[in-house]
């Protein structure tokens, strides 16, 4: 019987694609263009950088060596992490579907959310949204030591649940953080992804969108 719905939040319950893209535009502008150019140069450079962060899997600092090799401009890494810890969660809506799949859920299990990042970044992020108390439990993982997909995390958010893994379904976009670290933890996966094409051939349930969740549970 499941008793808990469990969350990534990046790509899955909030556009994490159109924060990507907000927030690096802000940055170039605020703290890297210190003149006009052109503005088709200019959106290139910001769809590069979209391209390079690879859904968050890309590594920042890798990210704008080749910025500065391609373009010419260097950018503090320092500076863009602490920046980007602090603001891109203003950037990154709700999926329209959101908030309502929430309402749905919220009397049927209990609802939790896994998180990679930092405590300030998701948390600037899950506050902006306003839905922090839809869950009972919100794990990050700089806050707890694991980060998907390491079963211990997963195992550690149904401990907290007061459940065990086969009664908690994960939702999340990722194949290797969420799909395959909560399939190795013994929960039963979920995979959120738009249509762009991409197939799974291995018996594991896919949805378009969150909202699909209120057809299925």
């Amino acid at each position: 019987m499941i008793k808990a719905v469990i969350f990534d939040y990046d790509g899955t319950l909030a556009d994490r694609c159109k924060a990507t893209s907000l927030a690096y535009r802000k940055y170039l502008q605020e703290f890297v263009l210190k003149e006009k150019i052109d503005k088709v140069l200019e959106e290139t450079m910001i769809q590069d950088l979209i391209l390079w962060d690879e859904f968050g899997a890309g590594d920042k600092k890798a990210i704008f060596k080749r910025f500065a090799e391609r373009y010419g401009y260097k950018v503090d890494d320092k500076h863009f992490k602490n920046w980007w810890w602090r603001n891109v969660g203003k950037y990154e809506p709700l999926f329209p579907q959101t908030r309502s799949t929430l309402d749905y859920l919220k009397d049927k299990y209990q609802l939790a959310i896994i998180t990679n990042g930092t405590v300030i970044g998701q948390n600037t992020k899950i506050d902006s949204s306003g839905i922090r108390d839809y869950f009972s439990q919100i794990v990050i993982s700089h806050a707890v030591g694991y980060q998907k997909p390491d079963p211990e995390i997963f195992h550690l958010t149904v401990e907290l649940l007061h459940i065990k893994p086969d009664e908690a379904i994960y939702v999340g976009d990722s194949y290797h953080n969420d799909i395959l670290g909560a399939y190795k933890a013994g929960l039963k996966p979920i995979w959120l992804w738009v249509n762009d094409g991409r197939e799974n051939h291995d018996g594991i349930t896919r949805i378009y969108d969150i909202g699909q969740l209120k057809n299925i549970l």
